[in-house]
């Protein structure tokens, strides 16, 4: 049989949809377009749930302070349900070796998934303080606690399978590599989504609260990703398949094989420290609401020349002033996504990785020292310094959205090397596992924190916020990145997989993976 998917009698075999005949073959224009269109939806509701989903439970839902301690304490401790969770539904689709036909793996669980998963999503953005008045915090309480459970059934599924397909998406690491950038170059550019939508919802939609108009624009958003979401799942081809028949490991040698992955492992650990990087960005909008909601201050740079830039801030839209922190990196951003896949060329992607993390840490340690001590400097000065630390750590984005990823692929690679197992989804949902602990403590303490500090007492009045309050949640903002990236670099030096090693390592594989391929088209054939 030619690789083409030719066999010897003339009879030309075509895999819809799902595996490629050819180890080499290429992404087609259409794969990239229904993964970029696909991707630029779900990355704008993600950066509508990252702006306005900390605000659901703490602001929007009416909860008493008690209740918000409450739930916060539940959803932490139900947190490591995870454990159990992610365990059995990634053991369940890596043991699961059967193939639905020419869908192959993992299509079929995205499809069943993708429905439920966004209509969850949606509820959980559902404003009760307006569309039920009379509710109470008991019932709050629950509905936030039920639907955290159907979440977490439904997107391991989901995101377990999606991150397996993609990941055999295509061997060519120049590939891999374009995926990864127009991730970036989307990630980048509508990752400030939800700050823009925010600050233009008043003028579309000025009849509605703040939490209805984020229910209507949320909804509207997460049901137009569905059908691109499943055209992207038809059209996505595998290039790294199994053959048909293929023994079913047992559960503890799939970890085993796992832990003895030490690339994969210091990747990982890499990766799960960096989670506490988002700490900043979640209190970044607590920040903004407490010191400058209330402010009136104007900004001129540049004055005196042909550039001069005024901004005047007087409504109290502190979504507007999220906005302009998030213009202001646009460019340096730019810069990183341009310089990143052309940088990778010659320099390993590890020192890469390693510089990108040195870089942010730098960004908001001198952000701290710029803002402290709180007390003596100006609302007007706090966001000028926040802006231009924050615009500058741009520099470092379009690595830190490209090169991870990359990263991530190679230790599959080795594990296929090694040990003649991908397992893509249970790495995704141990991974998955271990992030959503770190994330549970995480917001745990950041909920506890707003609580500690009074934030949650004078949401609805910054005005009356301590001014306590504000420094803490400046100086907070600038301390969690600069730190958790210098953990996050530390298991680093002890990865060994170079780029030279991994090019030896994809070369002796795309033998075995042709096998496979040509299997597949066999036994299809003979159907």
């Amino acid at each position: 049989m030619e690789r083409n998917g030719r066999l010897n009698g003339g009879i030309v075999i075509k895999i819809k949809n799902n595996i490629a005949t050819d180890v080499n073959e290429k992404i087609t224009v259409k794969e990239y377009v229904a993964y970029g269109s696909s991707t630029a939806v779900s990355r704008v509701y993600s950066a509508m749930s990252g702006f306005f989903g900390a605000l659901v439970a703490s602001t929007f839902l009416g909860l008493s302070e008690g209740a918000f301690a409450t739930y916060s304490t539940i959803i932490f401790v139900l947190g490591f349900w995870d454990i159990a969770n992610d365990v059995i539904v990634s053991s369940f689709l890596d043991k699961s070796r059967r193939s639905f036909g020419q869908w192959g793996r993992f299509k079929p669980w995205i499809m069943m998934m993708l429905v439920p998963f966004n209509l969850v999503l949606i509820l959980q953005t559902l404003p009760i303080k307006q569309f039920f008045p009379e509710a109470g915090d008991t019932f709050k309480v629950i509905w936030l606690v039920s639907l955290y459970f159907l979440n977490d059934a439904f997107s391991t599924f989901y995101n377990a399978a999606l991150t397996a397909l993609n990941a055999r998406r295509t061997t060519n690491n120049l590939e891999r590599g374009y995926i990864a950038a127009m991730d970036s170059i989307l990630g980048s550019a509508i990752g400030s989504t939800g700050t823009y939508i925010a600050a233009f919802l008043p003028m579309l939609l000025p009849n509605l609260s703040e939490a209805e108009r984020y229910f209507y624009s949320y909804s509207f958003v997460v049901v137009a990703s569905i059908p691109l979401a499943f055209w992207n799942i038809v059209v996505t081809k595998e290039r790294i398949a199994e053959p048909p028949v293929v023994e079913t490991p047992k559960l503890r040698e799939v970890y085993g094989k796992i832990i003895k992955n030490k690339p994969l492992l210091l990747y990982m650990i890499s990766e799960i420290l960096g989670i506490g990087f988002g700490i900043g960005y979640s209190l970044m909008t607590y920040a903004f609401i407490a010191c400058f909601r209330t402010e009136t201050f104007h900004i001129t740079l540049f004055e005196g020349t042909p550039i001069e830039f005024t901004y005047n801030y007087t409504d109290g839209n502190y979504a507007a002033l999220l906005s302009v922190a998030s213009l202001a990196s646009f460019v340096t951003t730019g810069i990183s996504l341009f310089l990143a896949p052309i940088i990778r060329r010659w320099v390993d992607d590890k020192i890469l990785y390693i510089g990108m993390r040195v870089g942010t840490a730098v960004c908001y340690f001198a952000m701290f020292f710029s803002v402290y001590p709180y007390e003596e400097r100006t609302p007007q000065h706090i966001f000028i310094v926040v802006v231009f630390w924050y615009a500058l750590h741009g520099l470092t984005t379009g690595f830190y959205n490209t090169i991870p990823g990359l990263i991530q692929m190679a230790v599959y690679d080795y594990g296929e090397y090694t040990f003649g197992e991908r397992n893509e989804a249970t790495v995704s949902a141990l991974k998955g596992t271990l992030s959503r602990i770190i994330n549970n403590c995480t917001t745990y303490m950041t909920n506890l924190f707003l609580v500690y500090i009074g934030y949650t007492k004078f949401a609805d009045t910054p005005e009356l916020m301590p001014i306590e309050a504000k420094k803490s949640l400046i100086y907070m903002f600038a301390i969690f990145p600069a730190a958790f990236s210098v953990l996050s670099i530390i298991p680093m030096f002890f990865y060994k997989l170079s780029g030279k090693k991994h090019k030896e390592i994809t070369k002796a594989l795309e033998e075995r993976r042709q096998q496979s391929l040509d299997e597949i088209a066999k036994a299809v054939g003979k159907q």
